[in-house]
């Protein structure tokens, strides 16, 4: 990459400037993951700026997720590995200010996974079958234990996922799901609910062991369905304790307008 063939100009920020040019680089493959950046003295004396401005702009990179700091002798700023971890931040957000709804997020999802459960019966492996039998495994196993243990369930669905093998659906999956983690942490579910959920799982299993694409597709809205029932019932049972008590609990929570936010401490 030479920076000394970039021209910065009067239109934006000089550091936003400088962000587009070594972004492009690292889209235009220039710079790869794990590659150094040139020091800020050297950005800085080939765009003719100051260090401050390379600073700023290099800030600004990082929270994106494009490049990393590390301290040493060997430090430096580096182009990052892709990951999903910005997505999944930009929708925690959300729905820390109160804009997306789990409600929203089910049905986000129930119109998203019956195509992914069809996609997996498509293209799956018999390894990734044999990775989803194990998860059953362990998933029966901790309901027999009488542990309701949620984000062992959701662990099937990136399971599924995975077995489309396509990066751009993984990459949705695992932020999507990582949300629901935090938002199922809050709500009731008993080992009877999970019961039904790893039914569900079993019987998408067969349609992927089977390869029928339809019918795994039709069993997953039903299994978003009951998902959709128990967030309804979940709500409901806090608009009764809200309105019995006129407070409410900590972590997120339900307002009467069926908005997901996080409370107390």
């Amino acid at each position: 990459m030479d920076l000394k063939k970039a021209s910065i100009g009067d239109a934006d920020r000089l550091s936003d400037q400088i962000n587009r040019i070594l972004r492009l680089a690292i889209f235009k493959g220039e710079l790869k993951p794990g590659d150094k950046l040139p020091t800020e003295e050297r950005i800085a004396k080939d765009l003719k700026v100051s260090k401050v401005t390379v600073r700023e702009a290099l800030r600004q990179m990082e929270s994106e997720g494009l490049i990393e700091k590390r301290r040493g002798l060997r430090g430096g700023s580096f182009v990052a590995e892709p990951n999903h971890s910005k997505i999944s931040e930009i929708i925690l957000t959300y729905i820390r200010w109160a804009a997306i709804t789990p409600q929203q997020l089910a049905e986000f999802r129930m119109l998203l996974e019956p195509l992914l459960a069809a996609q997996a019966a498509r293209n799956r492996t018999e390894e990734d079958l044999a990775a989803i039998r194990k998860h059953m495994e362990n998933y029966t196993r901790h309901l027999d234990e009488g542990r309701a243990e949620k984000d062992v369930g959701l662990r099937y669905h990136r399971l599924v996922a995975e077995a489309c093998h396509n990066p751009m659906i993984n990459a949705v999956m695992d932020a999507v799901l990582e949300v629901f983690v935090e938002i199922f942490a809050r709500i009731p579910m008993s080992v009877e609910d999970s019961r039904i959920d790893l039914d569900f799982c079993r019987r998408i299993y067969r349609c992927l062991e089977e390869r029928e694409a339809d019918r795994a597709r039709e069993l997953m809205v039903d299994h978003f369905r009951v998902l959709m029932e128990i967030l309804d019932r979940h709500r409901s049972q806090e608009d009764r304790e809200s309105d019995r008590t006129g407070t409410a609990g900590p972590g997120p929570d339900f307002d009467k307008n069926g908005t997901y936010s996080f409370k107390g401490g």
